[in-house]
């Protein structure tokens, strides 16, 4: 049973998303520690003074820091749990944390001791953690985790993982994916892309005038503003890291670059070209989505 879940990160949006979260159930104790002095934590929350001593007694550590540097605290903590508890990290590319959660969570510690058995014992201890390789599929903002989406990459133990998870997040879709690969190439199209787009259509926007094009725009601009100020939202460093860590983006960003400019050329031709593009796009997503359906839930979600 988890009795004790420690945050690293705490300060973070992530990290007090998930502070809130667990602090609101009274049968555990949450611990919290991050690099920056956290003001006014809950009540039921304790300060640790380092990732460390966070992680030492919690049944759970979840790790919420910025990519470039999780696979460093993901060690740390590793190595300073207690066996059978869980150790789990919610970054948005994996390929690195995905590793050192497999190499940290199964450890041998030698035993510094007196031998006082014979030569046929063992001097080392062999503990085991755990690990969570998840990624909510929501931001900060989310009120609650029904009817939300958290992704699972299995590191050692598929059934064991997704039950530890499934009783984690009660009410949150599990999904699992079957590689940390799998999970960054699909991210680079979720994340980077559409985060590289709507910079490049923020950049575009920033000499005009804002107030007068949201006062006059229509629906799919306005859904298209909300996107820009919603990314923009998010911590820069996140920003970058998004689209210059994952290996997979930069492919898509030049296959998507292409796109545009071979789009762009059609415009000096025939129309029929264009025309011939739009029809089969909109063949191919019609197979899988009802487009009246979607074009209907966009003026509900406004009107919402």
């Amino acid at each position: 049973m988890v009795q004790i879940i420690s945050i690293i990160g705490a300060g973070g949006k992530m990290g007090s998303w998930f502070l809130r979260y667990f602090s609101r159930k009274s049968d555990t104790k949450v611990l919290a520690y991050d690099k920056n002095v956290l003001w006014k934590p809950p009540e039921n929350v304790t300060l640790s003074e380092s990732a460390e001593s966070c992680a030492r007694e919690a049944d759970l550590v979840i790790i919420c820091v910025p990519i470039t540097i999780a696979p460093t605290v993901i060690k740390k903590c590793a190595l300073s749990m207690k066996s059978g508890a869980t150790l789990a990290e919610i970054s948005s590319i994996k390929t690195k944390t995905f590793l050192t959660l497999k190499k940290y969570s199964k450890r041998v510690i030698p035993l510094c001791i007196h031998p006082m058995f014979g030569p046929a014992a063992s001097n080392i201890r062999d503990t085991r953690v755990i690990p969570l390789c998840i990624h909510p599929m929501f931001g900060p903002a989310a009120s609650n985790i029904r009817d939300t989406r958290v992704l699972l990459i299995p590191v050692r133990n598929k059934k064991t993982e997704s039950e530890v998870l499934s009783s984690l997040m009660r009410g949150s879709k599990i999904i699992v994916l079957p590689t940390a690969q799998v999970h960054d190439r699909y991210m680079a199209i979720i994340l980077g892309i559409t985060y590289f787009a709507n910079l490049i259509f923020a950049k575009l926007l920033s000499k005009e005038d804002l107030i007068l094009l949201e006062k006059i725009s229509g629906t799919f601009f306005r859904i298209q503003l909300l996107l820009i100020l919603g990314i923009l939202s998010d911590d820069p460093d996140l920003i970058v890291a998004i689209i210059s860590k994952n290996a997979y983006t930069k492919k898509y960003i030049s296959e998507y670059l292409a796109k545009a400019d071979m789009l762009r050329s059609k415009l000096e031709g025939s129309n029929r070209d264009l025309l011939r593009d739009i029809l089969t796009a909109k063949s191919i997503f019609g197979r899988s989505f009802d487009l009246q359906m979607s074009y209907r839930k966009i003026y509900t979600m406004l009107e919402n």
